[in-house]
C-alpha cells in the first residue's frame, strides 16, 4: 500500500505558507536563494570571466545560503528580522549585477523582480533552454521520496485543496507520476508548494468555471495582475530579458516555473493544461507559417507546439467575435462598431493582401484589436457581457497572452512562463466562447 505523504500535519507547511506571504509583503521574492544560483552557474558560463567573477559570485552564494537557512524558520513573529533579510538579498544582487554578467538568465535560472538586474543578466536567444534542462541542473534537482513530501503535512493539502478545489488523491497522484527530477535540493518546500499550485492551476483552469471572478483572483496571485491597459516595452519580443522582467513586474509567480524544462513539461501535462488543443477554424485565417531553418524549427520544440495553440486560438477568437457582433448588428458591423481608425486600418490590409483569398474583414485584425472590439462600452453592453463577468477580465487574459504571441510570431525562444501563460489563458477564453 502506498503511503499518503500528506497524511500527516505538522508545522512545515504552516512556516511555508507564511513565509510565502512575507515574501509578498516585503517583495522579497527569492532573492536570497538567487544568489546561491548565480554562484552554481557562473563558473560555467563560456567566455573568459576568469576565477574572480566565479570566486565572488560563490563567496555571495555562501552568503545568501546563511541567510536563507535563518529564513526557512520564519514566522509573522519575526517580520523585523525578514525585512532585514530583504535588503541584505537586493544589495547582493546589486553586487552580482555590478559584475555585468551576460544575458545568462535561463543559464542561471534566475527570477528576481528589479528590472536593471533582470535586463542585465536575462536572454541570449534560442540556445537558452538548454541551460535549464536537466544535463546541466541535474546535480540540483532529484526526484522526491514519498516521506519527503510528507514532510510538508496536512496544511498543504488543506490549502491546495481550498484554493483550487484540487483533492488530496489527484495532487499525490500528480505529484507522484513525475518521472524528471523537479525538487530543488537547495529549497525543498518551495519546490513541492511551487509543483502544487502548477497542479492546482491545471485543475481550476480545466474544471471550473474560469472567469468566475473568484477564480480571476485566484490566478491573479499567481500571474500577476494585469487588468489595466499596458503600454509594452519595446523589443518585447525579440528580448527575452525584457519579457522575463515584464512577468516579474505584473506580479508572476515565479515558483511555477522553476523547474528543469523537462520536469516542466511533465507537470504542464500532469496537469491538464495540453489536454484541449483548440480546433483551427480555417475560414478565419491560414496556420502563419513556421520558420524554413531545419536546425532552427528543430530547437524551437516549445515554441511549435505554443504556435499551434495561438494560430488556431486567433481563428476562433476572430469567429467568435465576427459570430457575436454579426447576430446583434448584422454582416456590415465592422463598419459602425469598430473603435476610430480600426476599420480604415482593417481595409487597408485587405488592399494589400495578395494572397487572392476572400477572408472576413476580421482576418486583419491585429492581436491588440481584439480586446478593443470586445471592451467598446457598446459593444460590451448589448453582446459580450453576456459571456464574460467584467471586461477587465478580458483585457486581462489577452494582455497575459501578447507577449508570448509577439514572441512566437518573431521566431524567439519562449521560457516556460510562456507556455503556461498560452495553455491557461487560451483554455480559459475558448471556454466562455462557448457560453
Amino acid at each position: 500500500m502506498v503511503k499518503d505523504p500528506f497524511s500527516s500535519s505538522n508545522t512545515a507547511t504552516r512556516h511555508l505558507l507564511e513565509q510565502e506571504q512575507l515574501a509578498k509583503t516585503y517583495g522579497v521574492g527569492n532573492y536570497a536563494s538567487e544568489i546561491a544560483r548565480v554562484a552554481a552557474g557562473v563558473s560555467a558560463l563560456p567566455g573568459d570571466y576568469g576565477s574572480t567573477i566565479a570566486a565572488h559570485a560563490a563567496g555571495l552564494g555562501t552568503l545568501s545560503q546563511s541567510l536563507r537557512d535563518t529564513a526557512l524558520g520564519l514566522t509573522y513573529s519575526d517580520k523585523a528580522i525578514m525585512a532585514e533579510i530583504a535588503a541584505s538579498s537586493r544589495s547582493m544582487l546589486d553586487r552580482v549585477a555590478a559584475l555585468t554578467l551576460p544575458a545568462y538568465s535561463p543559464g542561471l535560472n534566475l527570477t528576481y523582480e528589479p528590472l536593471r538586474i533582470a535586463q542585465t543578466v536575462a536572454g541570449i536567444g534560442v540556445d537558452d533552454t538548454t541551460f535549464r534542462s536537466i544535463a546541466v541542473l541535474g546535480d540540483r534537482f532529484r526526484r522526491p521520496e514519498l516521506d519527503e513530501i510528507s514532510r510538508i503535512g496536512g496544511n498543504l493539502q488543506a490549502y491546495i485543496n481550498d484554493t483550487y478545489g484540487l483533492n488530496n488523491s489527484s495532487l499525490l497522484e500528480s505529484l507522484t507520476a513525475i518521472k524528471q527530477p523537479w525538487l530543488d535540493i537547495h529549497d525543498t518546500a518551495a519546490s513541492i508548494m511551487g509543483f502544487a499550485k502548477l497542479q492546482g492551476i491545471g485543475h481550476l483552469v480545466v474544471s471550473v468555471p474560469s472567469f468566475d471572478i473568484g477564480v480571476a483572483t485566484t490566478l491573479r496571485s499567481d500571474f500577476g495582475d494585469w487588468r489595466d491597459p499596458i503600454t509594452w516595452p519595446t523589443n518585447l519580443g525579440t528580448d527575452v530579458g525584457v519579457r522575463a522582467a515584464l512577468y516579474l513586474d505584473r506580479g508572476f509567480n515565479s515558483a511555477l516555473t522553476e523547474f528543469p524544462v523537462e520536469a516542466f513539461g511533465e507537470g504542464l501535462e500532469a496537469s491538464g493544461l495540453h489536454d484541449n488543443t483548440p480546433v483551427l477554424v480555417a475560414a478565419y485565417g491560414d496556420p502563419v507559417p513556421l520558420s524554413n531553418d531545419p536546425e532552427q524549427e528543430s530547437s524551437f520544440a516549445r515554441n511549435n507546439l505554443v504556435h499551434d495553440w495561438l494560430q488556431r486560438f486567433e481563428t476562433q477568437i476572430r469567429k467568435f467575435i465576427d459570430d457575436s457582433m454579426t447576430a446583434i448588428f448584422g454582416k456590415d458591423w465592422p463598419r459602425h462598431k469598430l473603435p476610430n481608425g480600426l476599420y480604415d486600418k482593417w481595409l487597408d490590409k485587405q488592399r494589400k493582401d495578395i494572397s487572392g483569398r476572400a477572408w472576413p474583414l476580421i482576418h486583419y485584425a491585429d492581436f491588440t484589436d481584439y480586446e478593443l472590439v470586445i471592451c467598446r462600452e457598446d459593444n460590451w453592453k448589448s453582446v459580450f457581457r453576456g459571456h464574460f463577468p467584467r471586461p477587465e477580465l478580458v483585457r486581462e487574459s489577452l494582455q497575459r497572452l501578447y507577449p508570448s504571441r509577439l514572441a512566437t510570431m518573431h521566431a524567439r525562444m519562449l521560457m516556460p512562463e510562456d507556455e503556461l501563460f498560452v495553455f491557461a489563458e487560451i483554455t480559459r477564453l475558448i471556454k466562455q466562447f462557448k457560453v
